[in-house]
């Protein structure tokens, strides 16, 4: 049967249509896998939540004066929260009073430190809530350690001709925060809920950090050099307009990233649809030359149906041969697929950008979704033709 209707064929147009399915589908799977990675980019790596900014006041000539205050006063915090483009905004606390950090681990040597507490709301984290608690009846302290910290840890420990340590291994280790002046000072253990590139101080619970300062403060005066700013979807370039307008900067890491990540978002976006254009068509072409083998095989179609075979027999020897194709088409697009991705991958890398080397889901959630349409559209498609020829 097979023979009887596809042995004849003119198969230039099915050439065609496999070359744009095939290229629909490669392009497809790579823009949709590296538009995943592109949104994931940083996360793992960062704390801090998505279009997230640490932004402090630009440093002139005036300042080294004493003519330029550093600090935001409550009125300018004000006026940023009621910018449109800003979706939350709020002062990064420090501490006011003396803190050492005291590593007391039998893996490392001990170790002791003057360092600098801040502390972020909780809205502004990528932290889960129950790691990122405390009470003053919690006896440890969660924080988020600088990798910074971890870097001169690691020269001390090469200093000493110890092993360095990594972030899974350093996250383990006994740690305890002593605060407070000499003469009353209280140890508190700490425990590590994660690293970021994004603060040179350590940050604690804005819980903690506010029962400390009313304890132990040396000085009350609130400093708020610091704020953490969130702009809303899609306007981050907004909000960086109007913080260099008005004398404002933030990290160049965090912006070269949030540029990075919008710039290839709106091109990748834009590969995926043109893709799906190309695949849509390709599928368009590859109905219509069905419909023409069809048609040119009308009268072998009829005889079939009085020599007693079913619509749905005739349909399956057309469905089976189009989803086979179409299963070969997207193997074929899936080896293409993994070359591509291992040379895009290796040139990001030599660039020092480094995405996750995981399988991205969408990619094979959107190639499985467009097979399901294509079976459907043939299987509809060719069901009604043959039976319309069941009574002819």
């Amino acid at each position: 049967m097979r023979q009887l209707f596809f042995t004849y064929q003119n198969r230039f147009q099915l050439f065609v249509a496999s070359i744009g399915v095939c290229i629909g589908l490669l392009f497809m799977v790579t823009s949709v896998h590296f538009l995943q990675k592109v949104y994931a980019y940083g996360s793992k790596s960062e704390m801090l939540s998505e279009n997230t900014l640490v932004v402090q006041k630009k440093i002139s000539r005036a300042a080294h004066l004493g003519l330029g205050s550093p600090n935001f006063t409550d009125e300018q915090i004000s006026v940023l929260q009621e910018q449109p483009f800003v979706a939350a905004c709020s002062p990064i606390f420090s501490n006011q009073f003396d803190v050492i950090v005291q590593i007391d681990d039998p893996v490392i040597p001990s170790f002791n430190s003057n360092i600098y507490l801040q502390s972020v709301e909780k809205q502004f984290l990528d932290v889960g809530i129950q790691a990122w608690k405390w009470e003053e009846s919690n006896p440890i302290i969660p924080i988020i350690m600088p990798r910074d910290f971890l870097m001169m840890l690691n020269t001390f420990l090469t200093a000493g001709n110890l092993p360095q340590l990594s972030e899974e291994l350093v996250s383990n280790v006994q740690m305890n925060l002593l605060i407070g002046p000499k003469g009353d000072r209280r140890v508190m253990p700490a425990r590590i809920s994660g690293f970021t590139n994004e603060f040179s101080a350590i940050l604690v619970p804005s819980t903690f950090l506010e029962w400390a300062n009313n304890k132990y403060a040396i000085n009350k005066e609130v400093v708020q050099s610091q704020l953490v700013l969130k702009s809303t979807k899609g306007n981050f370039g907004l909000l960086e307009s109007y913080l260099d307008k008005n004398g404002m900067e933030s990290a160049e890491g965090q912006v070269l990233v949030a540029r990075l990540k919008s710039g290839v978002s709106i091109m990748l976006i834009g590969l995926v649809c043109l893709s799906l254009i190309t695949v849509a068509l390709s599928i368009i072409v590859l109905v219509q030359y069905l419909q023409l083998m069809l048609t040119n095989s009308l009268y072998e179609l009829r005889i079939m149906l009085r020599l007693g075979h079913t619509v749905s027999s005739l349909k399956n020897v057309f469905l089976r041969y189009f989803v086979m194709l179409f299963a070969i088409l997207s193997g074929i697009a899936l080896v293409a697929f993994y070359v591509v991705r291992q040379f895009i991958e290796i040139k990001l890398s030599n660039s020092g950008i480094l995405l996750d080397s995981s399988y991205s889901e969408a990619s094979f959630v959107s190639l499985l979704l467009v097979f399901v349409i294509f079976v459907i559209l043939v299987n509809y498609s060719t069901f009604y033709k043959i039976r319309s020829q069941f009574h002819a």
